[in-house]
Parts: structure tokens; sequence; C-alpha cells
């Protein structure tokens, strides 16, 4: 995988990692498909927004969403205290205020990523994608000046998209949202990618996802125009 970039985006900065060439938005409406090829009109989603779907969305509904989590089963009786906790239980532990005796039993801890604004596409334009997420297609053919756009667009016309974090574009990894560890001295990377997971069933839609902090807190989806975005993005058919 390529090194990530950062470009500037206005007064914020812009991740890329490993951007490809183009990509695909699935609309179900062509009046929407067309509001972003022709104005540059779009909706932009939060994590939550997705995971409060489940239920009514069979496709784009994730309860998952922005979610990942650890399970401590210790193999061997340990005691687990403020000083010598892992990074994951050291809030639980602390909360509590005495240590724990951790031997066969199960300790959960949940990680979960701020609610953050979102904007989802695929690599690919196949027909499995547009029987789910709409038959209307618009190419973005030049990916790193669109969604430099729309990032300059959220945080400083806008300003709804945090300046102090930036935001990135990835792909997503289609993998479990836990993992199982047996000691509390086993080594657990902190830095999941945890707004870019998704349900491994999913995997053959090669989702790219722009990810971008909220200037204030408890984002929601929202409509927004940026009509820069038109020069580099058009519809398919």
């Amino acid at each position: 995988m390529a090194k990530p970039f950062l470009v500037q985006a206005g007064s914020a900065q812009f991740a890329f990692v490993d951007p490809p060439a183009a990509l695909y938005k699935f609309f179900r409406q062509k009046a929407h498909a067309d509001a972003l090829a022709k104005r540059g009109e779009v909706r932009i989603g939060t994590l939550y927004d997705f995971r409060a779907q489940e239920g009514l969305d069979r496709v784009r509904g994730d309860a998952g969403e922005g979610q990942f989590t650890i399970t401590l089963e210790s193999s061997q009786p340990e005691t687990i205290t403020a000083e010598n906790a892992p990074w994951y239980l050291k809030e639980q532990v602390a909360a509590m205020g005495m240590p724990i005796f951790s031997h066969g039993g199960t300790i959960n801890a949940a990680g979960n990523y701020p609610d953050s604004y979102i904007f989802c596409t695929s690599y690919v334009r196949t027909a499995a994608l547009a029987a789910d997420y709409g038959p209307y297609c618009v190419r973005i053919h030049h990916v790193v000046s669109f969604f430099t756009a729309l990032s300059r667009h959220l945080t400083d016309d806008i300003c709804i998209a945090s300046k102090e974090h930036f935001g990135a574009l990835g792909w997503c990894q289609y993998e479990d949202r836990s993992i199982k560890v047996t000691s509390a001295t086993a080594e657990v990377p902190r830095n999941q990618p945890v707004a870019y997971i998704k349900k491994p069933e999913r995997g053959d839609e090669l989702e790219v996802r722009a990810v971008w902090y909220p200037a204030q807190p408890n984002p929601s989806a929202r409509i927004v125009t940026c009509r820069e975005l038109t020069a580099f993005c058009s519809r398919v058919r």
C-alpha cells in the first residue's frame, strides 16, 4: 500500500491513503445522481447514522459502524490494577476503584469511534452494487481534486468538519470488529482503523470512504452543495 499523503484543503489538511484513479457513487434516484454531477449536491452521512439504519435499510444499515470490541479471556489467574491494566481497560478499572481478579471470566472493552461525517464510494462498478445501492451512478474521475474540494467546503465554507483533526480518504477493511486475548499483558494495537472496518460479507463492494471529525458534537446527516465538485465527476450509465 502506498504511503499516505496530506494535501492542504483550505485551512485544514486532508489525508489520502492509496487513492485510486476513479471511484463510483451509486444512487437509487436519477435526480440525486444528476444533482451531484450537475450541481455538486450530495448527502453527507455520519457513522452513527448508518448504525441507526440497521433493520431499516438492509444494505446501508450497519449496527457495528464505528465500534470495535476487545475481549479478555484470561487463561491463568491475573490481577489487573489501575497501574498494570492494558490501555483498553484502564478507564474501567479506574472507575471501579478496585482491582479486577480475572481467571476464566470474560471482560469486554468496547471502543467507540466518535460520530463523524462520512462519504462512501466504491472502487468498482458492478451489477450487484447497482442492485443494492441504486442503478444511477456518478464516476469521480479526479479523486484527489474531488475530495480536496469537498473537504475544504465542509471545513471552511459551511464549517461542519473539524479543522484540528484532518479528514481522510481510505479503503475499507473487511474483517471482524473484535479480537480476543488470553492475557492482560498481550499486545493489542491502539490504532485500529475503526471507522474503516466493515463486515466481511460485504468485501466485494471494495468501498473507499472519506471520514471527517465534526466541528461540533452530535453531527447529523445533511445535504451539501459544493459546485466545484462538478468538474471532477460525471454521470455514467
